[in-house]
C-alpha cells in the first residue's frame, strides 16, 4: 500500500508507521497459550522499565534525605536566617562636676556585658575597649538587657533582626558619677 497525501496512519493498521520514529513498538503474542485454547488471544508483553523505576525511587529518596537534615524549606516555611547587631555604649556623666555648657559626650564602656532573650533562646557580646560591640542572631525580636547597675538612659530595650542585615543600637547608660552632698549639719 503507497500512502496517498493526506493518509494518516492508524495503529490498527500493523502495517503503518503510527508509531514515532525509533520506537520499537509493543509485542503481541498472537499464539495460543494452551494447546485446547484455540481462541489465539491477543496480550501485551511490555518489559517493566526499570530505569524509570529506579529513577523516581531515588529522586524520592533525594527528597527525603534532604527534608530530613533540614537543607531544603518547605515553601510555606521561611529560613530563620541571621542578622548582626552592632553599636557602642557609653557612660555620661563624665565628671562629678561639669560646667554649664560643657558637658562630655560620654565615654567609653568596656566589658560590659549585653544579654539577648528570644524566647528560650539566649545570646551575649561584651564591648571592647572603646566601647563597641557586635553580635550575631538569628532573625528574630530580642530583649536587651545589661549586666550592670547602670541605669540605661537612652536606646532599645527590644532589638527586631532581619534576615541578612545589621541593625545598629547605641546606648548611652548613667555612669553613676555623682556630685558628693554636704554632710548634715
Amino acid at each position: 500500500m503507497v500512502p496517498r497525501e493526506g493518509f494518516e496512519p492508524s495503529v490498527e493498521d500493523p502495517k503503518s508507521s503510527a508509531l514515532p520514529l525509533g520506537h520499537r513498538g509493543a509485542r503481541l503474542n498472537t499464539t495460543a497459550e494452551r494447546p485446547a485454547d484455540r481462541s489465539g488471544g491477543v496480550t501485551y508483553e511490555h518489559p517493566v522499565a526499570l530505569g524509570l523505576v529506579m529513577r523516581n525511587v531515588l529522586l524520592g529518596a533525594l527528597v527525603l534525605v534532604t527534608a530530613a537534615c533540614g537543607a531544603y524549606h518547605f515553601p510555606a516555611s521561611s529560613p530563620a536566617g541571621t542578622g548582626t547587631v552592632s553599636g557602642s555604649v557609653l557612660a555620661i556623666p563624665c565628671t562629678p562636676v561639669e560646667a554649664a555648657g560643657q558637658q562630655c559626650a560620654g565615654r567609653p564602656v568596656p566589658g560590659l556585658e549585653i544579654d539577648y532573650v528570644n524566647g528560650g533562646a539566649t545570646a551575649k557580646t561584651v564591648t571592647d575597649s572603646n566601647g563597641n560591640y557586635t553580635v550575631q542572631l538569628s532573625a528574630a525580636t530580642w530583649m536587651v538587657s545589661f549586666k550592670s547597675r547602670n541605669r540605661v538612659i537612652s536606646g532599645p530595650m527590644q532589638v527586631t533582626v532581619p534576615a541578612g542585615s545589621t541593625v545598629n543600637a547605641n546606648y548611652v547608660v548613667d555612669s553613676g558619677i555623682r556630685v558628693p552632698l554636704p554632710p548634715p549639719n
